[in-house]
């Protein structure tokens, strides 16, 4: 578990596709045969049939090899990121290999669980907001993002360029650095003046 998380700083990662499954995210071959399918060295399996060819090297036109984009912590996606079957160890990849957020015109339900449940952002953009990122991303040079995640806003280079939308309770947990568990516990002494004022009001739910 991190810590508490309010803003990403840094250059994004334009991988445009849309319906990225959670088998191209994580594919379960190499992943066993690297660490028996655990959790070490998961960035060498991420997007591993895309980034290596057949010999293990490294292939030059995927946008991961490509060295001005190394480090990045932001990835921007087109829609239904994540699909496919309910892989959390494609959430622990991206993590593992730097990603802070994704950012995507949406997202695969499971997926987005597994992302807040992790503390990786992922960030639904508008069909505008996604263009107007995709041609600021097209310059030679990558600018550098900034994502407020408290005031749910994103910048290029300074520049405001648009909001993204998630889950009031999701970002919640990434924002404060805490679980589910422990957000719903900050929230006990409310939870239990509800249920008071409810049994006041109507008494035969007490019983």
């Amino acid at each position: 578990m991190t810590g508490k998380l309010t803003s990403i700083e840094g250059i994004a990662v334009p991988l445009l596709w849309d319906n990225v499954d959670t088998d191209a995210l994580v594919p379960a071959a190499p992943h066993k045969r690297i660490n028996g399918g655990g959790r070490d060295r998961l960035r060498e399996v991420l997007f591993h049939e895309f980034r290596f060819d057949p010999a293990g090297q490294p292939k030059p036109d995927f946008v991961l090899n490509d060295v001005q984009f190394q480090g990045a912590p932001i990835l921007l996606a087109g829609e239904n990121f994540g699909c496919g079957s309910s892989r959390e160890v494609a959430v622990w990849a991206l993590l593992d290999y730097g990603f802070r957020a994704v950012i995507a015109k949406s997202f695969a339900e499971i997926f987005e669980q597994n992302a807040y449940k992790n503390h990786l952002l992922p960030a639904r953009l508008d069909a505008a907001t996604h263009a107007r990122i995709v041609s600021a991303l097209s310059r030679s040079r990558p600018p550098q993002m900034s994502i407020d995640l408290v005031a749910r806003r994103i910048a290029i280079d300074g520049q405001a360029i648009g909001s993204f939308s998630a889950d009031e309770m999701g970002l919640e947990m990434i924002v404060q650095g805490v679980d589910e568990f422990a957000l719903t516990a900050q929230y006990v002494s409310d939870i239990v003046a509800t249920q008071r004022r409810l049994i006041e009001a109507y008494p035969w739910l007490g019983g």
